[in-house]
């Protein structure tokens, strides 16, 4: 049997399927806007994306900064980080921090100041402002290491689902000077106090908002 469509029938087809493709492309952040982190909670609730009194980390990028509260009201703890030198995005195979709703998915624990490579730990103990001499089997020297600990991110949102797979984490840093301004390859740097902190007071599943 042949199917036959109008003219106009074929535009609302043409219309509903791109405006599918633009909603998979969508992330909160192009919806959702706040002048500081407890607007930010607030419309997150009210958009249903958390429920009240879910405990939260958000990475505020414009002041790269940590927020961490635990009811939406109050912060528990707050301090610098670094996002990525290139920006905010969530397209695979680039070195830019996604946006969106996350959790932390795993947690891997080191000694303080030991380097992780591929997220396991090497023995390496490497200072907090010390460049790396690290070189790695393609030739390419690794400067800047992951120090101390980290947890991963898993992706909530249709446009971060890739996050987990772009090996995209909280991590401690050898480059503690430059907290505060945005220098990572896509990872989000804390200092390693901090990470050490992280590791024991945030558990798995903890939700995480980055707000570019």
């Amino acid at each position: 049997m042949n199917l036959i469509i109008t003219e106009s029938q074929y535009k609302v087809l043409t219309e509903l399927s791109t405006w599918s493709e633009k909603e998979k492309s969508f992330c909160s952040p192009d919806k959702i806007d706040a002048d500081n982190w407890q607007e930010l909670y607030g419309e997150l609730v009210k958009s249903k994306l958390i429920k009240p009194g879910t405990k939260l980390l958000i990475v505020w990028g414009d002041n790269q900064t940590l927020y961490y509260t635990q009811d939406g009201k109050s912060l528990t703890k707050s301090f610098r980080v670094s996002t990525g030198a290139n920006g905010f995005n969530n397209q695979p195979d680039n070195k830019e921090t996604p946006t969106g709703l996350l959790q932390i998915k795993g947690k891997v624990k080191a000694k303080e100041y030991e380097v992780l490579v591929g997220k396991t730990p090497t023995g390496e103990i490497l200072g907090p402002n010390v460049d790396s001499t690290r070189v790695d089997n393609t030739g390419n020297r690794h400067i800047a290491e992951v120090l101390t600990g980290l947890l991963e991110l898993d992706g909530l949102e249709p446009c971060n689902k890739n996050t987990f797979s772009r090996n995209i984490y909280f991590h401690g840093t050898n480059k503690e000077k430059f907290l505060g301004t945005p220098r990572s390859n896509g990872c989000i740097r804390v200092s390693n106090s901090n990470v050490q902190w992280m590791l024991n007071n945030i558990p798995e599943g903890t939700k995480v908002y980055i707000k570019p």
